[in-house]
């Protein structure tokens, strides 16, 4: 194989590496949501909330719980709409959510306290290599980019108040037993 031939292979590789990165970054937050297979109970609870339109639009960060998640609070894609009003659908999905795109080294900028995009304030902690909300939910894959903005994969339901009362506090590590 001569030098230009081997060039060519080289480039038509790298852009078969390329194009599936476009691809995805073209994808709202919800068409990732829907389309992925680990997050449907939170994609059943977007739509029941009727929360899909605005998700899909401006620019967002999602701490998206996967169904695991919901599972170890008995939720998945077919109870989660008869679990909760739309309205307390809507807070806690939107306790999932910042209104600007975060990408996780900015995030590990912004510890402390964020203001949610429902308006209830929840905690930013790096912990152990890992970024957490609320003590409790571990970001376990970051930095999914999207047209929209950034989802970042939580493996616990993220659950308020924030800042947790001290008979709630966790002496040790988050998600220990104390």
């Amino acid at each position: 194989m001569n030098r230009i031939s081997k060039v060519l292979v080289i480039v038509v590789l790298m852009l078969l590496m390329i194009i599936p990165l476009v691809g995805a970054q073209e994808q709202s937050i919800v068409d990732v949501a829907v389309s992925d297979g680990r997050f449907d109970t939170l994609a059943a609870a977007v739509v029941a909330a009727e929360l899909d339109g605005a998700l899909a639009g401006g620019e967002w960060t999602v701490f998206a719980p996967t169904d695991d998640a919901f599972a170890q609070l008995g939720l998945d894609a077919n109870n989660i709409a008869r679990a909760f009003s739309k309205e307390d659908q809507t807070d806690i999905l939107l306790y999932h959510a910042l209104p600007q795109s975060v990408y996780s080294a900015e995030a590990k900028t912004l510890l402390g306290d964020v203001t949610m995009a429902n308006g209830k304030l929840a905690g930013l902690k790096y912990f152990d290599d890992f970024l957490w909300v609320n003590d409790d939910s571990r970001v376990i894959i970051q930095d999914i980019v999207t047209s929209n903005g950034t989802i970042h994969v939580v493996d616990n339901v993220i659950l308020p108040p924030w800042p947790r009362a001290d008979s709630e506090m966790v002496m040790e590590s988050p998600n220990e037993p104390a």
